[in-house]
């Protein structure tokens, strides 16, 4: 077998060049923002937020924690997402203190004028616990770019396939999520998580705390370079092997 894996190590070279190649292109390329033309027409509709026939207020238990959440509106809403954040990163000591385990990922996301406009090219996002960031770089952009139209919503799934498909939503892909408006706490603790119920408030308060029981990609972004992206990888992991163990 030793002598099988040294014969390989050759063009173990030269195919680990070529991944290596492909994996630095597919790293930026796979969260590029889609262009104007790729954007869904229903991607430019507001919200949909309603109060009729909500239910009662509920538990939820998760990790061993058991949560009372109180549904306040029901909402939808369609849009890109610009930028996200697991609870779980290691960059993320929030959630753990607060033994929230109930909201598994932060999107924010982009829709209306702002996706008409294709303003969103010149801007950069980033999210961080709980919050999202957005910078551009000149006054005219700024005067452009519609802040109504832009929200950071902390995702609590209702069930294992609505996490999965939340978590596996990236940066650029079109999405459509269903579900209340929120506010929820620890079983019989007075602290409470609430929610923005308007997309014109800005600051601390003014996200949106979704329980979410229905979540779609609509379209994914830049489906080639992801594939490419782990399809190099894995080659550079297997050249590495062959070169270490020829």
């Amino acid at each position: 077998m030793k002598g099988f894996l040294a014969g390989l190590g050759r063009p173990a070279k030269f195919v680990l060049a070529g991944a290596a190649v492909f994996f630095v292109a597919a790293f930026f390329m796979k969260d590029r923002l889609p262009d104007r033309e790729a954007i869904l027409p229903e991607l430019l509709q507001e919200p949909a937020q309603t109060k009729a026939d909500l239910p009662d207020p509920f538990e939820v238990t998760r990790k061993g924690v058991t949560y009372t959440v109180e549904p306040l509106f029901n909402y939808e809403l369609y849009g890109m997402v610009v930028s996200y954040h697991h609870a779980n990163s290691l960059v993320d000591v929030s959630h753990e203190a607060w033994k929230d385990y109930i909201n598994v990922k932060d999107v924010c996301v982009l829709w209306g004028k702002n996706l008409e406009t294709a303003i969103y090219e010149r801007m950069k996002f980033r999210n961080r616990d709980f919050t999202c960031f957005y910078t551009y770089p000149d006054e005219e952009t700024g005067r452009v770019f519609n802040e109504n139209c832009l929200s950071n919503n902390h995702l609590l799934p209702a069930d294992s396939l609505v996490a999965a498909a939340i978590m596996g939503a990236r940066k650029g892909d079109q999405v459509r999520f269903k579900g209340w408006l929120v506010s929820y706490g620890i079983k019989d603790s007075p602290y409470r998580r609430t929610t923005s119920t308007t997309r014109r408030d800005r600051g601390n308060g003014a996200c949106e705390t979704v329980f979410v029981n229905e979540f779609e990609v609509l379209k994914p972004a830049n489906p080639a370079w992801r594939v490419l992206y782990k399809l190099s990888l894995v080659l550079m992991v297997l050249c590495a092997a062959v070169l270490i163990f020829g």
